[in-house]
């Protein structure tokens, strides 16, 4: 696993915390100069971004605005165990390649983490809510843990 920098260095990457029921990893990388967001709560109205690379391509913004908080009930990323996660409804348009991305309000605070849109339904999008994403992100923090976890395969079956 690499991470590209701004300036086009290519560093590698552990994941050092994964959690397949919300589909997040943490990724230590050595020798980043780069601090880390401040995270904040969201809520219904809230607007913002998603910082994501749309097929692929080049970091952009795209506007998001938090139309809604629902609990999503689903599957984990290998469909072999039930999970529910609180997730935001977003006005926003997303493509494939913003998942992953952070949702930030207009702070620049990190309040999500885009995963998905709605195939049927442009201009509607799917994020964590950072509630989710602190499940994940403080357990890795408080054992200041730098060594890498097993992610598992990519498919099952």
């Amino acid at each position: 696993t690499e991470v590209q920098t701004r300036d086009g260095r290519t560093l590698d990457a552990v994941v050092v915390a994964f959690d397949p029921e919300r589909d997040l990893a943490l990724l230590h990388v050595d020798d980043l100069e780069a601090p880390g967001l401040e995270r904040a709560d969201g809520g219904i109205g809230d607007t913002g971004a998603v910082y994501g690379h749309p097929g692929g391509g080049a970091l952009r913004a795209a506007p998001a605005r938090i139309a809604e908080v629902v609990t999503a009930g689903g599957t984990d990323i290998y469909r072999t165990g039930r999970t529910d996660r609180s997730v935001f409804v977003l006005a926003a348009e997303l493509a494939p390649g913003d998942s992953g991305g952070p949702l930030v309000d207009r702070q620049g605070r990190v309040v999500g983490v885009a995963f998905a849109v709605d195939p049927g339904a442009p201009g509607t999008a799917y994020a964590l809510t950072r509630q989710e994403l602190d499940a994940v992100l403080q357990p890795a923090l408080a054992a200041g843990s730098e060594l890498a976890v097993e992610t598992g395969p990519c498919l099952v079956g």
